[in-house]
This record gives C-alpha cells, sequence and structure tokens, in this order.
C-alpha cells in the first residue's frame, strides 16, 4: 500500500463535521428534494420578476405613446391660440361650430366662399374624430364645465380631473372596452392660458386655472397580446432551464452518490489494510520486545542456576567434611558461607526474572489487548525501560525519567507503551545512528491541569531537518529505510495520541540540537497523585 494510499484512507476514516454532513445528505436521496425547492423557488422568483417586468413594460410602452400623443395635440392646440385660430371652408359635412360665440366665426372671401372659424377645441375636436375613423386613438376633450355637451366627461374622467384639481400630473388606467377588450386610457390636464380667455372668459377663469383634460384611450388587445407572447416565450425558457438543470442536477448528484459509495468502500479496504499494518507494526514491536525479554531473563536465571550449581559442589563439600571422623569447625563455617552466599544469589537473580517476567506480562498483556483498565504511569513507564533495556545497555546513552508517584489513570497502557516504546525506538534509530555516539533521553511526565497529562519527552541526538521535521509524522516516511526503518512508528503514535488518546503532539527539532516530542491529552486520575 503506498503512503498516499494510507494517508487518504486515514483521512476518509474520520471525515470533518462539515463533510461526514455532505455525506448525509448526499447517501440520502430525501434531502435532495432540499436544492430541489431552493432552485424552484429562484426559478419561480425569476420568472415572477421576468413576467412583472414584461407586464411593466409593456405598461410603460403604451403609457409613453398615449403621452407623446397627449403633448403633439397639445403642441396644435397651442400653435392655433396662438394663432386666434384658423379658417376652413364652409360644407355639407363641416359646419360653423356652435359653441363659438365670437363675431368673426364666418367670414366670406372675396370670391364669395364662406369660411368658419376653427378654435383649439373645434380643431381638437376634429383631428379626435380623424384619428379614430384611421388609427382606433380616440381623443376626447373634456372638463368640469363643459360648453358643448358631448364634451361631459365619464365617470373615469371625472375622477382624473379631482385629482388633477388635488394637484396631480396624469393618469392611467386600463378598462373594459364593452366589446370583450382592453381599453388603455391616458389622461392629463390642461390649464387656462391667455388665449384661452378668448371663448371661455365668460365662464370665470383666470390665467393658470384648471380647464380640464385631454383623454387618449386605445385599444390595449395588441399590446396585450404581444405581451402574452412573450410571457409565453419566458415561461417556456424559464421551464426549460429548470427541467434541464433538475436532471442535470439530479443525474450528477447521482454519480456523486455512486462515486462516494465507491470511495467508502474503498475507504473501508484501506481501514482494514492500515489496521493490518498497524497490528503487523505492534507485533513487530511485541516481537522486540519478547527478544529483549528473553535476552534479559536469560542473565539472572543463568546466575541461578550457576549459584545453586556451584551450591551442590558445596554440599558435596560439606558431606565429606561430615564424612570425616574430624571436622574442622572453620572449614564448615567457611562451606557454610559459600552455600549461603550462592543461595543469595539464586535468589536475588530469581527475583529478579521474576519482575522481569511479571513486567513482561504486563506488557504484552496491555499491548495485544485494547482493553481499558486503570494503570500506574510510573510503574508502566519503568516496564516499557525494562523490555527495551537489551537495547539500551548497547549504547553510551542514558535514560532520565521524571514521573510523580502513584499517577493512576483509567485508560489504555498497551497504547501508551506502544507509543513510549516508539519514541525511544525513533530516538535509538534517528536520533542516535551511531552507536558511540553518547547521549541522553528525558522523560517527564507531569500533570498540565488535574485533568490532563502531559509527557515532554526530548533527546540530545541530531536533530531534524526543517524538510524532515514536516514530513516526520507521515506513514511510510523514513530516513533509515536502508536500515530496516518502516516509517510507521511516528504515524502510529501521531494515531494513538490524536485518534485513541484525543490529544496533541508535536514535534520540535533542530539539526544538532536533538528533539522533543510534547504530548498532551486529557485523563481521568484516579486517587492522589503524589509528588
Amino acid at each position: 500500500m503506498s503512503m498516499a494510499a494510507v494517508e487518504e484512507a486515514r483521512r476518509a476514516s474520520d471525515p470533518s463535521p462539515v463533510k461526514r454532513y455532505f455525506q448525509t445528505l448526499l447517501q440520502g436521496r430525501l434531502w435532495w428534494w432540499l436544492p430541489l425547492v431552493v432552485w424552484t423557488l429562484l426559478v419561480g422568483a425569476s420568472l415572477r420578476y421576468q413576467t412583472d417586468a414584461i407586464r411593466r413594460h409593456s405598461f410603460e410602452l403604451s403609457q409613453s405613446s398615449a403621452r407623446e400623443i397627449f403633448n403633439l395635440v397639445v403642441l396644435v392646440r397651442r400653435w392655433n391660440a396662438n394663432h386666434g385660430g384658423v379658417y376652413v371652408p364652409v360644407t355639407e359635412k363641416f359646419q360653423p361650430n356652435p359653441y363659438l360665440k365670437v363675431p368673426w366665426r364666418d367670414v366670406v372671401t372675396q370670391d364669395g366662399r364662406p369660411l368658419t372659424l376653427v378654435n383649439p377645441a373645434f380643431m381638437t375636436r376634429l383631428v379626435g374624430e380623424l384619428a379614430e375613423q384611421k388609427d382606433g386613438i380616440r381623443l376626447h376633450i373634456t372638463s368640469l364645465k363643459p360648453l358643448r355637451p358631448a364634451n361631459a366627461a365619464d365617470a373615469s374622467e371625472t375622477r382624473a380631473l379631482e385629482s388633477f384639481a388635488a394637484g396631480g400630473k396624469e393618469r392611467t388606467w386600463i378598462e373594459a372596452d364593452g366589446k370583450g377588450g382592453q381599453l388603455f386610457r391616458y389622461m392629463a390636464p390642461l390649464w387656462v392660458e391667455k388665449p384661452c380667455l378668448q371663448c371661455h372668459a365668460e365662464q370665470g377663469y383666470k390665467i393658470g386655472d384648471l380647464r380640464g383634460g385631454i383623454s387618449v384611450s386605445f385599444s390595449e388587445d395588441r399590446t396585450m397580446a404581444l405581451e402574452a407572447a412573450r410571457i409565453r416565450q419566458t415561461v417556456i425558457l424559464h421551464g426549460a432551464v429548470y427541467l434541464l438543470v433538475v436532471a442535470l442536477g439530479w443525474w450528477l448528484l447521482e454519480q456523486l452518490r455512486w462515486r462516494m459509495q465507491h470511495l467508502n468502500q474503498q475507504v473501508v479496504a484501506m481501514r482494514s489494510a492500515m489496521e493490518h499494518v498497524l497490528r503487523d507494526e505492534k507485533m513487530a514491536s511485541l516481537g522486540r520486545m519478547v527478544a529483549g525479554f528473553a535476552h534479559e531473563v536469560n542473565t539472572p536465571i543463568g546466575v541461578a542456576l550457576g549459584a545453586l550449581s556451584n551450591s551442590d559442589v558445596t554440599l558435596a563439600r560439606i558431606d565429606a567434611l561430615l564424612a570425616a571422623e574430624e571436622v574442622s569447625e572453620e572449614d564448615l563455617r567457611r562451606e557454610l558461607g559459600l552455600l549461603k552466599s550462592g543461595a543469595d544469589m539464586a535468589q536475588a537473580n530469581l527475583v529478579r526474572a521474576a519482575n522481569l517476567i511479571q513486567s513482561f506480562k504486563r506488557t504484552s498483556v496491555d499491548q495485544t489487548s485494547d482493553a481499558k483498565r486503570v494503570y500506574d504511569m510510573k510503574e508502566l513507564l519503568q516496564d516499557v525501560l525494562y523490555m527495551l533495556h537489551n537495547y539500551l545497555k548497547r549504547l553510551p546513552i542514558t535514560v532520565h525519567t521524571e514521573c510523580p508517584r502513584q499517577l493512576r489513570i483509567d485508560g489504555w497502557p498497551g497504547q501508551m507503551q506502544q507509543l513510549l516504546t516508539n519514541l525511544v525506538i525513533n530516538s535509538l534509530t534517528h536520533g542516535f545512528p551511531d552507536d558511540r555516539q553518547a547521549g541522553e533521553i528525558r522523560i517527564v511526565v507531569t500533570l498540565a491541569t488535574p485533568e490532563r497529562v502531559r509527557i515532554d519527552y526530548s533527546d540530545t541526538g541530531q536533530g531534524m531537518t526543517p524538510e524532515v521535521r514536516s514530513h516526520v509524522f507521515e506513514s511510510f516516511y523514513t530516513t533509515r529505510r536502508d536500515s530496516g526503518g518502516s516509517g510507521l512508528g511516528l504515524s502510529i503514535c501521531q494515531d494513538i495520541v490524536e485518534h485513541r488518546l484525543q490529544g496533541s503532539i508535536v514535534c520540535e527539532s533542530e539539526p544538532g540540537a536533538g528533539t522533543r516530542f510534547i504530548v498532551e491529552f486529557p485523563a481521568t486520575v484516579v486517587g492522589t497523585v503524589l509528588p
């Protein structure tokens, strides 16, 4: 397995809360409706905005057209008024305005043709009739006090005139035309100007008064048909985009879900492989411990056997002395002293062997089991050093430890033994590669807080470069692969501290200045700790 694969397995097996939440949403299709609802709301809001904009644009376009017609009519009226009106020939269809009360209304040309005066109001009505016949545009000049009854305002125009009197500038509305269609209507006020008094002074108007207004009306059906067509296109476009995104999004989510499931299967396989690798490393560590134990326990047992063998020889000599006719007290005491000395030596070495066996028993059980129990930190530290004594005694390295007495922790002793063993082996392998280099290893255990243990591990070895230090906790990263280094020791340390102990481990090192590891983790301390 490659280093990258194991690191990927490690990261994937312990996802962040955000990643776990995303995986939950992705695996359960029920949650897929959430983005669908959001997308539906967004498309609906966009459609509503676009249709409102189309309707608003259509209304503003009709309003702008009506306003331009009104302004054009007002300009024509003003030109007429400024010229005192215009004369046109009297015909059968065109008769004088009966509501125009001025002496010069009717004149006759020198050649005998009768002419009649067309004032602004009359011209507005004539232009309106022509516009209605040709373009369907109705112009209606009206007032609250009309001279001509036909100019009387309807209900809508009356409300508009009243609003003008209250200060309104213009009024626009849409109403039914009585034929099943819609009629767009626009109305703006007419104010009394000086030429207007020529005809309306007798009604009491003054310059600046509200004279009335002109309403512009035309069918809105064509505009509304265009509006409906644009809205229909917008709905079709939004629907197509909506369905396309839904289909594409659903397909992408299915693909992502499949890839996530496939990745999870790979993660499970990688995690299993990682656990096998860690188990093999643990067994290798246990093997080193067994080898060291076998060597260590062989010495006291050998000494004890030698002492017992000498005791047999001594007993034989004592038997010979006792069998003689005369026994020298001095010789007997000397032989008994030798016998007692051999027995004491055998007892001392057997006690040492028993202690080693007891330490090995605790260590081996803890390292092969993940059981949680209460353990003594100082005793555990001594057990680890006992098991590593075979390695340490070959090197000119001093190990100095400090640990409070009766620091009893409810935790995983096997994990702690593995952690300390790996740190020491790392120092021996990488910190002191030259077997003749003298140095020191210090292991200081303290309580950072009443519920937090701190292990300050340091050595005076050759240290690390910044590049090596940046990769020190990566799996399979080692600078001594040619010497049998697996590159898993410190990676396992980090895994133990961060995942099992829920703590932190920090490495500090400079070339030639040794290496320091600071480990802190929360712990349940049992009983009273002595200094």
